[in-house]
């Protein structure tokens, strides 16, 4: 059975993955509005990682409401600035998932969105939550890219195994 630090060590793979491919693109295919989600690929980006930011560093402490984004989306005006981001939002997550033992992860959570509407969950659902909304969210930027006649990097579980080092 995987573990909650193999599925965030799978889901950070794919993350740097995405973050790689789009380094190669030019900064304006990357960050022009294309009416997505999050409207461009950079956002879209920026949303999968603050929301990690936001569930290993509020959520899981039962401060969800309080959580205050450090930059706003068009703030970021390179790949640079995102991989800066990414890198302190991942060296937290490491942090955290290093001492959370089974009773970190089998305590209950309010997982309050911004609509208002509560859920309770375990830290390790809540945890949960953030890789498969990365995993929407992934799925989103392959489509973006192959409207581009772009190849995706790769996000299958198999070729990003983290028990095949």
């Amino acid at each position: 059975m995987l573990t909650i630090n193999e599925i965030y060590e799978y889901s950070s793979r794919v993350r740097r993955k995405f973050l790689q491919k789009l380094a190669e693109l030019p900064w304006e295919e990357v960050a022009k509005n294309r009416e997505a989600s999050y409207y461009s690929m950079k956002n879209i980006l920026i949303h999968i990682i603050d929301n990690e930011d936001w569930i290993v560093n509020w959520v899981v402490d039962n401060r969800a409401t309080e959580y205050k984004r450090g930059h706003r989306s068009e703030d970021y005006t390179s790949i640079l600035m995102i991989r800066e981001h990414l890198d302190e939002v991942e060296r937290k997550t490491k942090a955290y998932l290093e001492r959370a033992d089974k009773e970190v992860l089998e305590k209950r959570v309010n997982f309050t969105l911004s609509s208002g509407q509560t859920f309770d969950l375990s830290v390790e659902e809540s945890l949960f939550q953030s890789f498969t909304e990365q995993l929407y969210h992934i799925g989103e930027l392959i489509a973006l890219l192959w409207q581009q006649n772009i190849e995706p990097p790769t996000m299958q579980y198999f070729y990003n195994n983290p028990r095949a080092r």
